[in-house]
């Protein structure tokens, strides 16, 4: 067992004058211990210590995500934990307030008090199949709520901002030209450009430039 904090754990480890660590600073210590709990998956916490991580409340909690259980401690009981449409319609609410009084955001770390003091709710992250509370509200069925993002102080949910989707102005609507066709468009587009008719005009079906006896193509005026 090592202590929970990073930093203390480095000293410890630092101390007991390791072999495979000897040669490193404690800054670099910090680092490994950092990557041992984050990304190999080597050291684990479990009551607030640093345990292998097999032993660790991060493995329990990936176990029951797999099975979709709470894990212990949790309120167990017949519809005392969240559902996706109990917490859609929760975290719904606390966004709302959380507006109406000013607050930009929501820690985390609040999150699970506020559904049980609240809605007396049990908010399980490992129930809805997830291990980690800041991956399930990444999940497509919340995502029409909230954001998550990593602040200072930790992982904080900031209500969504509606998007303003603008619509796409043809040009040719913009002329006044939609009823008419495509036809219409293409003929506006064949004016000259220093006329000041802006009404369509007909073009003949015939094909605008004739042979002549010679071979060669003349223009032929277009059937007004």
């Amino acid at each position: 067992v090592l202590p929970g904090g990073r930093y203390m754990c480095a000293r410890t480890l630092v101390a007991r004058g390791l072999a495979f660590l000897s040669g490193y600073s404690l800054g670099q210590v910090a680092h490994i211990v950092q990557l041992a709990i984050s990304h190999k998956k080597l050291l684990g916490y479990s009551e607030g210590t640093l345990v292998p991580y097999a032993r660790s409340q991060s493995m329990l909690k990936e176990k029951h995500a797999e099975i979709q259980r709470a894990c212990p401690g949790a309120a167990c009981r017949k519809g005392s934990v969240a559902g996706w449409e109990v917490l859609h319609e929760c975290l719904r609410q606390i966004l709302e307030e959380a507006i109406v009084v000013g607050q930009r955001a929501v820690p985390l770390s609040n999150l699970k008090r506020l559904f049980q003091e609240r809605f007396g709710i049990e908010l399980s992250e490992t129930a809805l199949g997830y291990a980690k509370l800041s991956e399930l509200l990444q999940d497509a069925r919340v995502q029409d709520l909230c954001e998550v993002q990593l602040a200072s102080a930790g992982y904080v949910l900031l209500p969504l901002r509606k998007r303003v989707e603008r619509s796409r102005i043809s040009l040719v609507d913009g002329l006044g030209f939609a009823e008419c066709g495509g036809a219409c468009a293409s003929v506006a587009m064949q004016q000259t450009p220093w006329s000041t008719d802006t009404r369509p005009r007909a073009i003949s079906a015939q094909p605008a430039v004739a042979p002549t006896t010679t071979g060669r193509c003349r223009p032929k005026p277009l059937c007004l």
